[in-house]
């Protein structure tokens, strides 16, 4: 199952390549790279997951602010489509020095990258990580906008009009204890966002802050 998300991970790139090359309607363009995304979903967690599994989301459109750019992140749990709103900021500052000294003064910020729901698909979204994390289902996603401290794991600025990879370390606030740690990874060549708990003693702290219960 692995090797057949990462196989539909690569043929999403490469729709998403073509159909952002080809034609001069940008509008027509951008609909037909969701089509193609929303068609070549991948499941969020590999069968073969350990207890502490990385979640794997597509990022099937995006919508660009001034300071920001939306991605609406969506993927499969069997049959149903799940999902989650992702905005990041423009230039996150590089939070790693080229030396691999931390950038103390930058490299921490909060709210610079956000979680918001997108309705249904978002409360299925959080039933699928209380079943990855083998939790008891808890509430819907929360309809309050979540702004996790973020430590940007790189050496150079975000730039997301690239086609990098970025890594962060996140902390949620919840209502169970000190913040929920998670690594995560915005892939824009493979338009993916991905997150690991940083151990199981997190998830229940990933799920309250997701739930805000």
């Amino acid at each position: 199952m692995m090797k057949n998300t990462v196989l539909k991970m690569a043929t999403v790139a490469l729709l998403a390549s073509v159909l952002t090359g080809c034609g001069n309607n940008q509008t027509s363009s951008e609909n037909a790279t969701e089509d193609a995304m929303l068609a070549n979903l991948g499941q969020y967690v590999a069968a073969s997951a350990t207890e502490n599994p990385a979640i794997f989301l597509s990022l099937v459109r995006s919508t660009e602010t001034d300071s920001s750019v939306v991605y609406v992140a969506k993927a499969l749990r069997d049959q149903d489509t799940i999902g989650v709103q992702i905005e990041v900021n423009k230039d996150i500052p590089a939070g790693v020095y080229a030396d691999g000294e931390v950038n103390e003064e930058k490299g921490f910020t909060q709210g610079t990258i956000k979680f918001s729901s997108i309705g249904e698909e978002s409360d299925s979204f959080v039933a699928a990580l209380a079943a990855a994390y083998e939790q008891p289902v808890g509430d819907d996603m929360t309809s309050s906008t979540l702004q996790p401290h973020v430590f940007s794991s790189n050496k150079t600025v975000v730039d997301l009009t690239s086609n990098g990879t970025y890594s962060f370390k996140l902390s949620f606030e919840n209502e169970l204890g000190e913040g929920g740690e998670v690594f995560a990874t915005l892939d824009l060549f493979r338009r993916a966002f991905e997150f690991r708990a940083k151990d199981t003693a997190q998830h229940p702290l990933i799920l309250s802050a997701f739930t805000g219960e």
